[in-house]
């Protein structure tokens, strides 16, 4: 059975064809626009893989970026039945409903409900024939003046509340204030003791040659940059592909998602303040190897799923991000443009984040579809 170059040969720019273990010596190969790796000799691999003979060839621009957004057709929604709650459901709804607004919006919900409530109570004072004080000729306005230094238990003295009835409001709208003052103010600290990161991924994947292998590629940027260190960062990525199979029992067809995890080329940033590019190798090791995107059982594939945990250096708290793309965010023979610029002599770089997803036709090893598919003897991998 042949064997193509492994991930490491392919790193090591295939230093033993010129004699040569430096990698800077074998960088002297990429250097000439002629070189062995960019420009093969060969225009075709013939592989058997797995008892099946498949053909390699150089393709560029073999897919089109799809026409409607990745957040379109991402969206999904999962609905549980039967489910058996416990404990207090809608608490844990408001809860997490909560959770979700940032701080300017939780203050609002805050200040509003804080009036809202205030001019209940002044409302009832107001229907009262002697309001909360015994004094009829109390306005809306003074009794909501009242309602207010009670809520916020400032107190200045100039009313106070009489009656059994008048006392008990008065209790009443303290513990709701308190009540209400406590939950802002603990999801208040929540938000700010919380670490977060504002990371982007692109909008889609690429597959092209990168020192000669075929390689898959995703971009993740941390737009905050310097303002926002993130160090230790880490990398996953996973395929999840539909299968189907045929009960061993009836002849029933059922269907088993599958995931499997694809080795980067490197897994971890020690430090992340711009844009770190994924890859991973397609070799005789990867799942994807020797399939097309389009064929079976390259068309089982559901989708890809990219995971990133970092440590933010300001809260010493950890980070995540997580991300879904699908098959057509996949572009088949684009490599992504030049997103970062240098400056040296000053000793900064720029990243250019309008052109996190900008893409251009590049050179790919990628299997040719089985109806045209025709091996040669001479082309035949060793």
């Amino acid at each position: 059975m042949s064997k193509r170059p492994s991930v490491i040969d392919a790193m090591k720019l295939r230093s033993s064809m010129i004699n040569m273990d430096s990698f800077l010596h074998s960088a002297l190969e990429l250097s000439n626009r002629d070189n062995d790796i960019e420009k093969p000799a060969e225009k075709k691999r013939c592989v058997d893989i797995d008892g099946r003979k498949v053909i390699f060839t150089m393709v560029k621009d073999e897919t089109q970026r799809p026409k409607t957004s990745r957040e379109e057709r991402l969206k999904f929604e999962v609905t549980n039945k039967n489910v058996k709650l416990r404990g207090a459901c809608q608490e844990r709804k408001l809860r997490r409903f909560l959770m979700k607004f940032d701080i300017p919006a939780l203050t609002v919900i805050y200040l509003v409900t804080f009036v809202a409530m205030n001019v209940c109570f002044a409302a009832l004072w107001s229907i009262e024939s002697d309001g909360c004080c015994e004094d009829g000729s109390m306005t809306f306005w003074q009794h909501f003046d009242f309602a207010v230094q009670t809520s916020s238990t400032i107190g200045y003295g100039g009313y106070w509340p009489r009656g059994y009835l008048n006392n008990a409001l008065v209790v009443l709208l303290t513990a709701l204030s308190i009540l209400t003052s406590t939950v802002y103010a603990g999801l208040l600290f929540f938000k700010f003791i919380t670490p977060e990161a504002n990371i982007e991924f692109s909008e889609v994947m690429t597959l092209s040659n990168v020192m000669g292998q075929t390689c898959l590629e995703i971009r993740v940027g941390n737009t905050d940059g310097d303002n926002n260190k993130l160090i230790n960062a880490e990398a996953s990525l996973t395929v999840v592909s539909l299968q189907e199979y045929r009960s061993q029992d009836s002849d029933e067809v059922l269907r088993i998602s599958q995931p499997e995890d694809l080795k980067l080329a490197v897994t971890s940033q020690h430090l992340f303040t711009g844009v770190w590019t994924l890859r991973h190798f397609i070799d005789e090791t990867s799942p994807l190897y020797g399939f097309r995107f389009d064929e079976f059982p390259g068309n089982t594939i559901n989708g890809f799923q990219l995971n990133i945990k970092a440590i933010q250096t300001l809260t010493k708290g950890e980070v995540y991000a997580q991300t879904n793309y699908q098959v057509a965010d996949l572009l088949v023979g684009h490599g992504f443009e030049d997103q970062a610029v240098w400056d040296k002599d000053i000793r900064t770089g720029t990243f250019d984040y309008a052109k996190m997803s900008c893409t251009r036709p590049s050179l790919v090893w990628y299997p040719q579809k089985k109806d045209i598919l025709k091996c040669d003897d001479e082309v035949m991998s060793t």
